[in-house]
């Protein structure tokens, strides 16, 4: 009787991606070659051109991969702030949990269907907040720029030498130790200040909403925001 063959799974585009990642996250941005990639679905790496036809493309579909998971179990809430920051802070924590994919692929634009699912989503909050569509688009990008360019800060810092983010966590010590006469707010402020590996995104991130908050123009007979009457 004929040996029974094991039954191979389809290729598609969902498995590219997730090979990639894969090979990213375990070899960094140089591990993602067609090559590669082949070999990791046993395959052959024509195979993988029939579905896409070059690393960009690649790197791109990577990229919107990560905005999937971020907006996996996403639901709006009835205040728009709330939504900006439940956004903002999936994208931010998708792309900083995949350190090596978001060194290769924070600072593209996909173009594809999750990022427009995302970019849509900050839009219509900020519209509802009462910014004209000039002000909304302006706002989208700082926020989405925002939170891919502190995702990519974070993956940087995850990828230097052990030595070498020690050094930089004891920054606060040094300061400290510093000229009282020279540095008089240094001194003053030295023993509260984060240590490097301590991020700081959603402080900043507050700082974004408030700015918003303040600036907003809310439809008539919405209810005030408690947090700047009382």
């Amino acid at each position: 009787m004929p040996a029974r063959r094991t039954p191979t799974v389809a290729l598609s585009r969902e498995r590219i991606v997730t090979a990639c990642l894969e090979l990213v996250e375990g070899g960094g941005p140089g591990a993602l070659t067609f090559r590669a990639i082949g070999r990791r679905l046993g395959v052959d790496a024509t195979a993988v051109y029939r579905h896409f036809r070059d690393k960009d493309d690649l790197v791109l579909a990577l990229a919107d991969r990560l905005y999937e998971e971020a907006l996996a179990g996403f639901a709006p809430s009835d205040d728009w702030a709330e939504t900006l920051r439940d956004v903002v802070l999936r994208i931010h924590r998708a792309f900083a949990g995949h350190p090596q994919a978001a060194l290769l692929a924070a600072t593209r634009s996909t173009r594809r269907e999750a990022e427009f699912r995302a970019i849509e989503i900050l839009l219509d909050a900020l519209r509802r907040a009462g910014f004209g569509p000039e002000e909304a688009a302006r706002y989208e990008r700082v926020l989405g720029d925002y939170a891919l360019a502190w995702a990519a800060f974070t993956a940087s810092f995850a990828m230097l030498p052990k030595e070498v983010r020690e050094a930089d966590a004891s920054a606060p010590l040094v300061y400290a130790a510093q000229s009282l006469e020279r540095y008089p707010r240094l001194a003053e402020c030295a023993r509260h200040l984060p240590p490097v590996a301590e991020s700081q995104f959603e402080t900043a991130l507050e700082i974004l909403l408030t700015g918003l908050r303040v600036s907003s123009r809310p439809p008539a007979g919405a209810v005030p925001d408690a947090s700047l009457t009382a």
